[in-house]
């Protein structure tokens, strides 16, 4: 591992110069995955001008900025200076990550979103439930993305991320979880009793199922159907995150990735209709990606 890291420490160059647009959502997973490979490499990132980003593009630089990107690593020299006002109704929850549970983040949300947008209006319904989906996002992350056996290039410590952005314009609220644990499949796996005896039908049913399969079979709580989850409950977390996007009033979308599996539920409120999309990815991606798209 120590001659891997000296490779790569001299080799690791992160271009931004190309970016010319990114979602909330990638923005956070590639922080995700740079936070990963500053653990593997144990070294401070830079700014380098050449690689930096397009000093002509206003609106990528107030995102970067906003969102906390270069204070999260600590880089102090990046371009901050924005010339074009009107892009500045947007509303950034700034970068927040942790290892742990933390009571602060989700009062964080709930300031940003109060202050903000006019979501809760004063619901303690709803603000129950959206701590309830908060606090699931979190414990998802903690108690089933990272197994005890967890480890990729030495040791990397487990983490979660979560950051949000409010639209004045589009009047739409997203928030966005993301861990790089073991993903839905492994973690499913994870979840097996040790004595258990699978059946054949199980086991092909689960080789047969593609990843977005089996994120939607948490989603829509089925997860009892596996007669020998040691958790009987597993899978019920995400059911909540389903049942808030058809409850929270508003047109909803949540958006779930992992693996090469990409779930999307999108609720009509007014119409009172539900639609499920699922699509399998080119590439994978590390652990489990959560956003909620709220159209206020």
């Amino acid at each position: 591992i120590d001659g891997f890291k000296k490779r790569i420490r001299s080799r690791v160059r992160l271009d931004h110069s190309s970016i010319k647009n990114v979602s909330v959502g990638g923005l956070l997973y590639l922080v995700g995955q740079i936070s990963k490979i500053g653990e593997v490499i144990n070294t401070g990132l830079k700014y380098n001008k050449k690689l930096g980003l397009n000093k002509n593009n206003d609106k990528i630089k107030y995102l970067f900025y906003k969102i906390g990107y270069w204070a999260y690593f600590g880089i102090r020299r990046a371009p901050y200076k924005m010339h074009n006002t009107e892009i500045r109704d947007s509303y950034f929850l700034e970068i927040h990550s942790s290892n742990e549970w933390k009571p602060t983040l989700l009062n964080k949300l709930k300031v940003f979103v109060d202050e903000e947008t006019d979501f809760f209006q004063g619901d303690y319904k709803k603000i129950y439930q959206f701590d309830d989906i908060i606090k699931e996002a979190m414990g998802n992350s903690l108690e089933h993305a990272y197994p005890k056996d967890f480890d990729e290039f030495g040791k990397i410590p487990k983490k979660w991320w979560v950051c949000g952005h409010y639209g004045k314009k589009e009047k739409c609220l997203d928030l966005v979880f993301y861990d790089y644990g073991v993903g839905i499949r492994e973690s499913m796996k994870n979840n097996l009793g040790e004595e258990a005896e699978i059946r054949m039908f199980d086991k092909i049913k689960d080789r047969m199922m593609s990843d977005a399969d089996l994120i939607e079979l948490a989603v829509s709580g089925d997860l009892s159907k596996y007669k020998n989850y040691k958790e009987r409950d597993r899978g019920k977390g995400l059911k909540r995150f389903k049942n808030f996007a058809k409850t929270c009033v508003y047109d909803c979308e949540l958006v779930i990735v992992s693996n090469k599996g990409k779930y999307k539920f999108s609720y009509n409120h007014n119409m009172e209709q539900e639609k499920v999309s699922k699509e399998k990815l080119e590439r994978e991606i590390d652990g489990m990606f959560i956003k909620w798209r709220i159209k206020l």
